[in-house]
Formats: C-alpha cells, sequence, structure tokens
C-alpha cells in the first residue's frame, strides 16, 4: 500500500496496516472510558445550570409577579391614607382657626360688675366689640375715682390740719380760690400732670390703671379690682356731695356731719 502526500510518498506494508488497524480498534475501546465521565459530568453541570436560570426566571418572574400585585393593592390603601390625611388635617384646621377666632368682647364681663346695679351703662358708652374703647373709659374711672377718693379725704382733713402760711385760708372749696391756697392748687394741678406723663403713664400692654402693685395688696385679682372700682365710684359721688352741699349750705365736709339738715334756713 502506497501512500502519497504532495510530495512524500510513503509505503505502507501489510504488517503495518494491521498493527494501525489494532491500535484504531482498541482506541475505540478505551475511548469510553475517558469520555463518558466527562460527557456526564458536563451533562449534569448543563442540567444545573439550565435548572438554575429557569428558577431565577421563574423567581423574576414571581417577584415581579408579586411586586405588580403590591403596588396595585397599595394604590387604594394609598387613596384611603391620603383621604384620611385630608379629613383628619380638616378638623385640625377648623379647631385651629377656632381658636385663633377670639370671642367678642363683653364689657359686662369685666371687672367692676358687682352688686346692687351689676353691670350699669345706662348711656351706653361701652359698646360690644370696642375693647379699645372700652380700655380708654375704664383708665379714666380709674384715674378719676383715685383723685375723687383723695380730694374727698382732702375736704374733710382741711376742716382741722392746715399747712404752715395757709392759716388765712378758708376751708371748704373756697381754699381753691382764696389766695394763697389758689397756688397751691396750681401747685397740685402741675404735680399731677408731671406724674402722669412720667410715672403714672398708662402702658397699652398692661391692665388700665396698672401701675404696679408695690405695698402687695394683690390688686392683680378680680376681687380687689371690683374693691377699688367700687371705692373709686364711691369716692366720686362723695366728692360731688361735699362739693353740692357746701354750695347749698355754706359749710365744709365736717360741718355738714355735725348739722342736721332741719337746723338749715330755708331761702
Amino acid at each position: 500500500l502506497k501512500l502519497t502526500f504532495g510530495s512524500a510518498r510513503w509505503q505502507l506494508t501489510p504488517a503495518m496496516v494491521r498493527a494501525t488497524l489494532l491500535v484504531a480498534g482498541a482506541g475505540a475501546l478505551v475511548a469510553p472510558c475517558f469520555l463518558a465521565p466527562w460527557t456526564e459530568t458536563t451533562s449534569r453541570s448543563n442540567q444545573l445550570r439550565a435548572g438554575a436560570a429557569e428558577r431565577e426566571r421563574s423567581s423574576g418572574t414571581s417577584a415581579e409577579g408579586t411586586s405588580a400585585a403590591l403596588g396595585t393593592a397599595a394604590l387604594p390603601v394609598a387613596g384611603l391614607l391620603a383621604a384620611a390625611g385630608r379629613r383628619s388635617r380638616q378638623p385640625r384646621r377648623a379647631a385651629a382657626a377656632e381658636a385663633e377666632a377670639e370671642p367678642v368682647f363683653d364689657p359686662s364681663k369685666e371687672p367692676g360688675v358687682t352688686l346692687p346695679l351689676r353691670y350699669f351703662d345706662p348711656l351706653g358708652f361701652a359698646k360690644q366689640g370696642d375693647r379699645e374703647g372700652f380700655y380708654q373709659l375704664r383708665a379714666a374711672e380709674l384715674k378719676h375715682g383715685r383723685v375723687a377718693m383723695i380730694a374727698a379725704v382732702g375736704c374733710v382733713v382741711q376742716h382741722n390740719i392746715k399747712y404752715p402760711g395757709f392759716e388765712d385760708v378758708p376751708t371748704g372749696i373756697q381754699a381753691a380760690i382764696t389766695p394763697p391756697g389758689t397756688y397751691g392748687m396750681l401747685a397740685i394741678f402741675a404735680l399731677a400732670g408731671a406724674l402722669e406723663l412720667t410715672i403714672f403713664k398708662q402702658d397699652p400692654d398692661m391692665d388700665p390703671g396698672d401701675f404696679g402693685d408695690p405695698a402687695g395688696f394683690g390688686q392683680y385679682y378680680t376681687e380687689w379690682k371690683d374693691r377699688e372700682l367700687n371705692n373709686c365710684r364711691m369716692g366720686m359721688v362723695s366728692f360731688l356731695g361735699i362739693v353740692v352741699a357746701e354750695l347749698a349750705t355754706g359749710k365744709d365736709g365736717v360741718e355738714q356731719i355735725w348739722t342736721p339738715l332741719g337746723n338749715l334756713t330755708a331761702e
């Protein structure tokens, strides 16, 4: 047997052919012993990889399905929560609006409404809802009442006590128009004006007539405010009564007390 490959030539004897066939047959018989294990392992690996890929795809598909289901289920829940939030905000806003809205000012609820007249304003000076106007009226009432209490006490004290240099000044309202009593009255007016512009200047952030409580009487309580207002009103009525009685009888505040009305001569 002759074999030719290009320029190379080989001559095979029958013995060489038989040996070649023998080796090929032996290799064919032995090959499965080496190839079968690799092929089985490769097949199982491929199967495992395919199974893993399938599980990944199935898990991905299930995860996507679960996410989609959760998202679909969350939509109505989110809508309910949003609606509940809107409903809960509305009562809170309404409550805040009610808290911010102040009640209409009522002067009959302020201090000074006591027995027997209770709230007494026949001329209607104090108006409903007019807090600033009532503030000015109450400050003026306290100011005039305090001055009237001092004046009423002065009308009584001056009957027995006179300052040096004022011995010849008559008692009663005649002292205000008889020198040197006139000078004293002018000095009192000047002192009162200076105190009102400085020490006793009304602070809008404080209660009417509130200039402190140095003696610690507790005048910030409603009961004490009622007492002061009642005494202020009594002082104004008393001073007016002393002046009217003196003009009618010519007697000062003390002489009016000890003189019975039946002894007065009719004119």
